[in-house]
Formats: structure tokens, C-alpha cells, sequence
């Protein structure tokens, strides 16, 4: 095993009974940032752009752009200090750096054959063109950690890396590009956690995309109010002028995942007329919710902002238009069968529990790869594959 893998192995053991919950309290946001400026810079991140005032919501909002990245230049920061929203804007820009750098002495060629890999254990992650055709191809791999049972095991290195060039690296082609599973934190524990409950939320969105009826069955009653962050969230869209619908989104694991929509109601020419929404998975239904709506909410600053190029004028199209009318009935559409006190929270409370219940929830081998690093930030790098879940890529 490579010292990386012997340190996250290490990490993860020691924090098996970290509570799922793990991110940076807000008096330390400052200090964090602070430090990951230097990483900035070698990263060659050339701005940091606070997107705040763009929106009349005045949710902090920050993007990052690194414009040598071989996938998206900008990455978007969101939190409810601006801080947060920078250190979130930095990370997410981090983790496409930290993935195209990876060292060639950790990757090897082999086909799937050689290396003696279980019938089907990434068929799920390939092409529908190679699917059942590329075991006996070279391509490079790369190796992971079974976080399960600590052992080793190689993973293609298409899952892992973030270098989308056209035309792409030599072997790839293969499987489905993705970020899914793809996270920095100031711990490995930490980004591992983030990982994992992201690949858990994508499959779940793709399990809902194949759902006959999804929209009118697994609709959240808004009668039934959320505590904390997630209604003082809420409440700040509403005296906005922006209605806010909830799907509850069933996932194998019973790990609560939501899907959020927002979209302006109020009177007038709205800012931004086509919805936007956020989807997050969460240890509670509370967080879940509060992790989409923030998605759904920040995301008017970045399409009002113009700096995304797969965002286009359809974004800004006019609020009389008939898709907007029929997407602004279904968010604000009364129907909800659904009551939030019903649905059960995550009954692990720490990751070591955590990981063993995904893995008997079918959607394992749980496998971590230690992307990257930076010893004066502290900053982790994990990509996290989970080879039997849904592909989200694939149906949008």
C-alpha cells in the first residue's frame, strides 16, 4: 500500500466514531482562508469574486476562477457568511486542480482481465457503448482504498481524474465523466463524508429521473415547518418574492435526500424567470433540505452573474414564456403528500457505522482515493466512487 493510502486508511480509522458532521465552525472561516491563499495562487486561481449583490436575496455568494482548469473555470461558494462562501468557492475549485496533477507513478496500464476485477463491479460507471466490451482494454488505473475493509483495490482512472480535454488523455473514453464523489476539506474524514453522501444524493436524483409520477408522489407538504437554518432559509425566499417546493427523493441507502426548486412569483418582469434548484443528501431531513435550498437560492447569482458558458440566454428568458408558466404551477402547486415528520432521519450516527450500512445498502464497495493534498493548508483531496450507484450524468 502507498503512503497515501496508508495515511487515509489511518485517518479514517481514527475517526470511525466522528459524528456526521464535520465542517469548519464559522469563527474559524477567516483564519482557514487566510491560509488557503497561498494553495490559491499554486493552483493559479486568479480571482475570488463576491457575487453577493447581484441578487436582491443578499445570500453570500461567492465564485472562484481558475482559468487554466481543464473543466469548469468558475466555481461557486455558498454559505451564510462571506467567508464561507469564499472557503466553499476555493475548495470546489481545489478539487478539479488537485484531479488533473495526479502524480504518473501512482497509474498503471492494465485491462480489467489482467488485474482480475469482479464481473460487473464498474459496469454500472461505463459507457452504454463499452458496457459488457472493455474489460480486456488497456486503460490506466489507479489504486483505491476499500474503506470497508481496508484493503486495496484499483480503480479506473477515468473515474478519478478531472483533465477534460478535447481530445481526451490516452485511455479515456471509457466511462461517464463526472465530479461526483469529488471533494477538499481541511480533513481527509471530512472530505471522505462530503464524498460519500454526494454520490449517495446523485444516484438517488438518477433512481428519481426513472420514477413514474415522481413530482406528484414525493412532494414535501410546506404546512409543516423546518426548525433552524433550513426555515430561516425558507422564510428569506418568501419575503423575496420566490416560492419553494420540496421533493423528498427515496434513496437505497434511507439516507434523507431532497430536491429543491425555486422561482419567482412576485409581481413584475422577474430577475431571473426560469427556476433553479439544488439537491443534497444529508444525515437529517432538516439538513438535507437546508443543503438544497441553498443550492437552489445561490444558483440565481451565478446564471444572473453570465459567467457560466453552459448556462445560456435560456436562463433569461421572459416570464410570460409558456415553460416558465407550466415550471411556476408545478413549484407553486399546493399538492404534497408527503409529510416531512414522517420521514426517519440517518440512523448511524458516525462514520464507521456510516460506511459499513452503505456497503450492505448495495451501493458498495465504498472506495476512497486520495487525490491530492497541501501540508501548509491542511487541505485533503478525496474522490469517492460508489461502483453500484446510478449514474446521475446519464439521464440529465
Amino acid at each position: 500500500m502507498d503512503r497515501s493510502l496508508e495515511e487515509l486508511r489511518s485517518a479514517l480509522s481514527a475517526a470511525n466514531s466522528f459524528p456526521l458532521s464535520m465542517s469548519p465552525t464559522h469563527d474559524d472561516l477567516d483564519c482557514l482562508l487566510s491560509r488557503l491563499l497561498p494553495l490559491c495562487r499554486k493552483a493559479r486561481i486568479t480571482r475570488l469574486g463576491d457575487l453577493t449583490g447581484l441578487d436582491r436575496i443578499g445570500l453570500p455568494v461567492v465564485q472562484a476562477i481558475r482559468p487554466g482548469a481543464l473543466s469548469e473555470v468558475t466555481a461557486l461558494g455558498r454559505g451564510l457568511s462571506v467567508a464561507e462562501a469564499a472557503v466553499g468557492a476555493v475548495m470546489e475549485s481545489l478539487e478539479r486542480f488537485f484531479s488533473e496533477i495526479i502524480p504518473p507513478d501512482r497509474i498503471f496500464l492494465a485491462s480489467a482481465g489482467e488485474l482480475g476485477i469482479p464481473q460487473g463491479l464498474f459496469e454500472n460507471l461505463a459507457r452504454p457503448s463499452y458496457r459488457g466490451e472493455w474489460r480486456e482494454v488497456q486503460i490506466p488505473w489507479i489504486l483505491a482504498l476499500d474503506v470497508s475493509s481496508g484493503s486495496t483495490q484499483p480503480v479506473p482512472l477515468e473515474l478519478v481524474h478531472t483533465c477534460y480535454t478535447e481530445s481526451p488523455p490516452a485511455g479515456d473514453g471509457v466511462f461517464l465523466r463526472t465530479t461526483t464523489g469529488l471533494a477538499c476539506h481541511v480533513s481527509a474524514p471530512a472530505a471522505f463524508l462530503h464524498c460519500l453522501f454526494e454520490c449517495i444524493e446523485r444516484d438517488a436524483m438518477a433512481r428519481a429521473f426513472a420514477m413514474h409520477g415522481f413530482f406528484d408522489r414525493m412532494r414535501l407538504r410546506s404546512s409543516t415547518p423546518f426548525s433552524g437554518k433550513a426555515q430561516r432559509l425558507l422564510d428569506l425566499a418568501r419575503e423575496n418574492g420566490l416560492s419553494v417546493a420540496f421533493w423528498y427523493v427515496p434513496s437505497p441507502t434511507e439516507v434523507p435526500v431532497v430536491w429543491c426548486q425555486t422561482i419567482e412569483t412576485g409581481p413584475g418582469e422577474p430577475t431571473l424567470a426560469l427556476p433553479t434548484e439544488g439537491h443534497a443528501a444529508g444525515p437529517t431531513l432538516e439538513a438535507a433540505a437546508f443543503g438544497a435550498l441553498l443550492e437552489a437560492l445561490v444558483t440565481r447569482a451565478a446564471a444572473i452573474s453570465g459567467t457560466r458558458d453552459d448556462q445560456t440566454r435560456r436562463h433569461y428568458r421572459s416570464g410570460n414564456d409558456a415553460l416558465v408558466a407550466q415550471a411556476r404551477q408545478l413549484i407553486a402547486a399546493d399538492v404534497a403528500p408527503i409529510d416531512p415528520a414522517t420521514i426517519e432521519n440517518l440512523a448511524a450516527v458516525d462514520l464507521g457505522s456510516f460506511v459499513q450500512q452503505v456497503a450492505v445498502w448495495g451501493l458498495g464497495p465504498v472506495l476512497a482515493v486520495p487525490v491530492g493534498s497541501d501540508s501548509e493548508s491542511g487541505v485533503h483531496c478525496i474522490r469517492t466512487i460508489l461502483p453500484a450507484a446510478q449514474p446521475f450524468a446519464a439521464v440529465r
